[in-house]
């Protein structure tokens, strides 16, 4: 129904005379329904309502619905302190959302955090400060890198709702003492040779000789047949056998979870941590969200959000115990090549200790790896002293 109609309830002795007055004053009546001798209800339009009152003051008359504009209308008057408490909150918000309340500079040198604070501050980005443009920040971040040369390498500001995150690499003084005028070869670590590539100096440990950290593997100083020492800089590149105990877990049950390549947006406004989607949209059966607020502050719980929802295929799988073993000596190794750059190769891995776990397996693990081992060490010319 599009027009004002209301459904009125009357109740009163013998409501048949009533019908029949109705009918006498030419009462347009869309629906009657007669519940029982003393109460009836009918559908009028809404502006027959008043005449239904010149009857007899002895029938109660009831409005128990409204349909069309009339329902419309007062929804809106029923529903209008929380719509305009809607409407005043995201106006706050925009205006909050245009200024900032937080600066964080990401850096744990303390000098060095007051230093950039204080140069942000000469451009006016500071707290509860208007929000600046990508071009202004741009200019101001150029600015501090060639005023701060000799101490910033890099400097980025990035917003994030109603906070600037300031981002810094501090310019390192290199180290121009990588070597020495003399010097001997020497082993990071306990090992055994297992190659040696001596480009100068004097060879005095040979391959799989076994040799502990600090030894020195290619001397500097060289004795002449006349008993005389002679200086030289050694160089050269070891590589030893070197041991490692690795501790390591392995689930038997896997889940993997892969993005299968479909996405779609969605707008959503998030109040008291509740998501209420502008528009409807079907979900798929499993993904993963990100989402990028739009407007959001931290005084009042109330954000526009942009979320990316990510379709995926999950895989699970339920291993045996020998794949278990295989697959956590794989992790185990992977994991000892990512932190030792220096490893060339991993030759064997044994198992020390297995513990089973129910939901997992635990390995202790022995593992011998081929490693560059070189390392350098200064020698300091002796000045004979005459009496």
């Amino acid at each position: 129904m599009n027009n004002n109609y209301i459904k009125v309830q009357i109740e009163g002795k013998n409501v048949n005379n009533y019908l029949k007055w109705l009918i006498k004053e030419h009462l347009k009546i869309i629906n009657i329904n007669i519940i029982k001798h003393n109460m009836m209800q009918i559908i009028i339009d809404y502006s027959n309502y008043k005449k239904l009152f010149n009857y007899s003051k002895s029938y109660k008359i009831t409005i128990i619905e409204k349909y069309g504009k009339l329902k419309i209308k007062e929804q809106i008057k029923k529903n209008i302190p929380i719509v305009l408490g809607i409407i005043i909150s995201i106006i706050i918000l925009y205006i909050l959302s245009n200024h900032i309340f937080f600066i964080d500079i990401v850096y744990n040198d303390k000098k060095i955090v007051n230093k950039i604070s204080t140069e942000l501050e000469k451009y006016d980005i500071k707290k509860y400060s208007k929000k600046k443009n990508y071009s202004y920040l741009n200019k101001v971040k150029k600015q501090i890198l060639k005023d701060n040369k000799n101490i910033l390498e890099w400097l980025e500001i990035e917003e994030h709702g109603t906070k600037y995150i300031v981002r810094i690499v501090e310019r390192k003084q290199e180290n121009h003492i990588s070597t020495y005028k003399y010097q001997s070869v020497v082993a990071t670590k306990n090992a055994i040779i297992k190659s040696i590539k001596a480009f100068s100096g004097e060879k005095i440990k040979s391959v799989n000789q076994s040799i502990k950290k600090g030894e020195t593997i290619i001397s500097g100083i060289m004795v002449t047949p006349n008993n005389e020492k002679k200086y030289l800089k050694a160089e050269g590149i070891i590589y030893g056998e070197v041991w490692y105990k690795i501790n390591v877990e392995y689930p038997f049950y896997h889940r993997e979870e892969k993005i299968t390549g479909k996405n779609k947006n969605v707008l959503t406004i998030i109040f008291l941590e509740k998501n209420i989607p502008l528009f409807p949209y079907k979900k798929y059966k499993q993904f993963k969200t990100t989402q990028k607020p739009l407007l959001k502050n931290n005084i009042i719980p109330i954000s526009l959000t942009k979320q990316k929802l990510y379709e995926l295929k999950i895989k699970e799988q339920i291993y045996t115990k020998e794949e278990v073993i295989k697959k956590a000596t794989n992790e185990a190794k992977k994991k000892l090549l990512e932190n030792n750059k220096n490893i060339l190769e991993i030759e064997k891995i044994y198992i020390l200790e297995e513990q089973n776990l129910n939901s997992k397996i635990k390995l202790s693990l022995f593992a011998s790896a081929i490693e560059n081992i070189t390392d350098i060490q200064e020698i300091k010319e002796e000045t004979e002293i005459i009496d």
